[in-house]
């Protein structure tokens, strides 16, 4: 630790009444002293005991500058010895006085520095007894909520337990109620797919059997219109005068424009009916 006083620039106007001697002093009782010694950084801020010891020192100072004055001016004066006799009992009795006071500060700081033990040692006792109950309070609080966290967690195991079993019983009555109706839909697929079969077989039938009857029927409508052809040519010939059938096709065309009517006639009349019974054709349409 440093020797060399640094106080406060607070404390400027009583550092500067004071020779180096004595701020060095000061400084080394504020920092050296048996009783709550003071750290440099604490030494150099504001506190009322560093102020409280500087003042004093001031004071000291002065007194003692005026002894001083006192003595020098009653050694150059005729009645100098009576003075300074007096002086000097008045010097010992303020010795004397600054001695009990200083005894008496001494014996408050102990007074104090004794309450303050048994303060700091009754509130010490009052937070190891707080302490000791807030963890026991803690330590209990601690088992209980362990308790809790093993009843909540133990019910939500059986929960668990319970809900999949719930579940799988759920699943497996569906699967077997969709097994059971897939069954029942892939029997009623087998029918469906029967009759559709069935269906189509007989639409194949009915088909052929309409091919058949149209074909007759075509044949027989050539037939008829072949006979028709051969009447009406005999008709003619016995009767030219009597004139060709307008809706009969001719055996020869004039032109070729008849050639192309009669082509676009025929091939009309295979998709209308109405064209296919009012007119005749020597080929089969």
């Amino acid at each position: 630790m440093s020797s060399q006083p640094h106080f406060n620039e607070h404390y400027k106007s009583l550092l500067d009444q004071l020779p180096p001697s004595m701020k060095k002093d000061a400084w080394l009782r504020l920092t050296t002293r048996k009783n709550n010694p003071l750290s440099e950084e604490q030494a150099r801020s504001i506190r009322s005991d560093i102020e409280e010891l500087l003042t004093r020192e001031v004071d000291r100072y002065f007194n003692k500058k005026n002894r001083q004055k006192i003595k020098i001016e009653a050694n150059t004066t005729t009645d100098g010895s009576s003075t300074l006799s007096r002086l000097d009992g008045f010097e010992k009795q303020l010795e004397e006085r600054e001695l009990h006071v200083q005894q008496r500060e001494n014996n408050i700081k102990k007074t104090i520095e004794g309450q303050v033990d048994e303060e700091r040692k009754y509130l010490k006792d009052e937070y190891d007894a707080l302490k000791s109950r807030l963890e026991s309070e803690y330590n209990n609080c601690m088992v209980d909520m362990k308790q809790q966290i093993y009843l909540f967690k133990h019910q939500l195991e059986e929960q668990q337990k319970s809900g999949s079993a719930n579940l799988e019983r759920q699943y497996k009555t569906q699967i077997t109620t969709l097994e059971k109706s897939i069954v029942v839909k892939d029997k009623e697929i087998g029918k469906l797919s029967a009759t559709i079969s069935q269906l189509k077989n007989d639409k194949k039938d009915i088909k052929k059997s309409a091919e058949h009857k149209c074909k007759d029927l075509e044949d027989v409508i050539f037939t008829k219109d072949l006979k028709i052809i051969a009447l009406n040519d005999k008709i003619i010939s016995y009767a030219p005068h009597v004139g060709r059938d307008a809706t009969i096709e001719p055996s020869s065309y004039f032109s070729h424009y008849d050639a192309k009517l009669w082509t676009g006639k025929r091939e009309d009349a295979k998709n209308d009916l109405s064209i296919r019974k009012k007119y005749t054709f020597r080929m089969r349409v």
